[in-house]
């Protein structure tokens, strides 16, 4: 077999390779975007774990990225007032785990940049849903509009 022939059977191998890996990749992505909220790993997954039983109880649990830092550190600061009602049975070691997984999924406000309270004036909620209108009011609820699996913590586009 000649030079050229060795070069188009390289390529050849090598072209086909690519499109399958190619492929494999675009189908592990397109199952990645499906997850919208972050899974914890490691030692965060216990906070998470918390997080969704001492609030998904009584709301939809909150995306960690959706609210920043301080907001966060403040609702678990103070869970006798908790927009209006006492949260019962934290621990202070239960809130210190909670905190580290809140921590490190949500992001830090920008200097002299307002502490939100709730999630309509959040930035990082606006910068999460580009280019959506939205034609009502925010509030935890408003999720399921378009999160049908939001319960779950699953924040899924609904299509």
């Amino acid at each position: 077999m000649n030079k050229r022939a060795w070069i188009t059977i390289i390529i050849s191998f090598i072209l086909s390779w690519s499109i399958v890996i190619g492929w494999s990749a675009s189908r592990s992505f397109d199952s990645m975007a499906m997850a919208s909220v972050d899974k914890a790993t490691g030692n965060f997954k216990i906070g998470e774990d918390l997080y969704l039983e001492n609030c998904a109880t009584c709301h939809i649990p909150i995306p960690p990225s959706v609210l920043p830092q301080e907001t966060w550190q403040e609702i678990l600061e103070t869970p006798t007032n908790h927009y209006g009602t006492k949260v019962e049975g934290l621990t202070g070691f239960t809130q210190r785990l909670m905190w580290q997984y809140l921590q490190n999924y949500s992001r830090q406000l920008l200097k002299d940049e307002i502490k939100p309270k709730y999630m309509a004036q959040s930035r990082y909620f606006f910068a999460l849903h580009p280019q959506i209108n939205f034609s009502s009011t925010i509030t935890i609820n408003s999720c399921i509009e378009c999160h049908s699996q939001a319960q779950n913590f699953d924040y899924s586009y609904k299509e």
